[in-house]
């Protein structure tokens, strides 16, 4: 497929919600997927519009047909990639599709040779970045560059592995973090 020799196959679809608790319940009780890992209080830094600030977010995950499903709710109002969503009237809206990237110094230099441009990034407290990149063609959906390290691709195929099974108990596997 042309776009996978662009950057990879598709790994993620990630969306903007305003109540992670509720967007997760609706896609278990309306769309059966699940189960849902994530983090409750996840900071990160974030590069937007000239800007750095200390974006504070929870994070669902669930996969479906082996595709990772992300729901992110940005719980403090700073500047970020996300927080233009918070001023609208949807619950949740589709903002990311996402690749992965064992280099994403050379996934942006080759999003930039189609035409794409860096419109902002964040960047976990261990160091991992995700880069968010777009086009006048996109009109508001994003590409994310996921930087992926030693154990994550691991992770994410145990993870999809184990939605494959899932029988609908023990739907929500959330860790807050201090």
């Amino acid at each position: 497929m042309f776009c996978d020799s662009i950057f990879s196959p598709v790994k993620q679809w990630g969306f903007l919600v305003k109540d992670l608790d509720e967007a997760m319940a609706c896609w278990v009780d309306q769309l059966g997927v699940g189960p849902w890992w994530g983090f409750r209080n996840v900071p990160v830094v974030s590069r937007f519009e000239g800007s750095e600030t200390n974006v504070t977010m929870d994070v669902g995950l669930a996969f479906q047909g082996g595709v990772q499903i992300e729901l992110i709710h940005q719980t403090n109002e700073v500047a970020s990639p996300y927080r233009a969503f918070y001023e609208t009237d949807a619950k949740q809206t589709l903002h990311q599709v996402a690749y992965f990237a064992k280099d994403i110094d050379a996934a942006v230099s080759k999003a930039g040779s189609i035409g794409m441009r860096e419109v902002g990034s964040v960047s976990t407290l261990l160091g991992t970045r995700y880069v968010y990149m777009d086009s006048p063609a996109l009109q508001g959906l994003v590409i994310e560059l996921m930087e992926i390290h030693d154990g994550f691709e691991e992770e994410y195929e145990r993870n999809s592995a184990e939605a494959e099974r899932w029988d609908g108990s023990d739907p929500y596997r959330l860790v807050s973090l201090p």
